[in-house]
């Protein structure tokens, strides 16, 4: 197995390593880099605010709401912190120049993730596991990450059932 550059993230978190193997065969993982996005543990209300420069509109009725609504605020939130991770991974990527790169990133996002990739970074992609893994240790990513490469080896090499491919008549 040649080393694999993998990359785990959600839209506020970042984990980039390298997936090796050890003497005795052994997968491993080595740290490359953690990368926090502030932007994605901040509040809305923190974030929007009136040319005035306050953060709600004291009413009688909904005291402390903002002015405005979120109007398409979360979607260009999430569209902002795609093209981040986007950034940060074609980064790694051309300072590891790795031969295949994995994604382990949640369902949601994985789709929207790939299409903000460049194709030259698009086209090292060999594996996407679409599973939010970010906060889990190590051993259970190896775990994940050992089952995907054993899955690819079964589909890469048909077993041997013993018995014929040749239609029989």
């Amino acid at each position: 197995m040649t080393p694999k550059l993998v990359i785990v993230a959600d839209l506020g978190l970042l984990k980039a390593y390298r997936l090796e193997r050890t003497p005795r065969g052994t997968p491993r993982l080595v740290d490359l880099a953690t990368i926090r996005l502030e932007e994605a543990h901040h509040r809305i209300v923190e974030q929007v605010r009136d040319l005035a420069g306050q953060r709600g509109a004291p009413t009688n009725t909904a005291w402390g709401a903002p002015v405005t609504d979120d109007h398409n605020f979360r979607l260009e939130l999430k569209r902002r912190l795609l093209r981040k991770i986007a950034g940060h991974i074609q980064h790694l990527a051309s300072e590891e120049d790795p031969d295949a790169l994995w994604l382990v990133v949640p369902e949601e996002i994985h789709h929207a993730l790939l299409e903000e990739l460049a194709s030259p970074v698009r086209s090292r992609v060999e594996k996407v596991v679409p599973r939010d893994l970010v906060k889990a240790p190590k051993r259970d990513l190896i775990e994940v990450l050992c089952k995907e490469e054993a899955g690819d080896m079964e589909t890469a090499m048909p077993r041997a059932t013993g018995k014929s491919t040749r239609n029989v008549r």
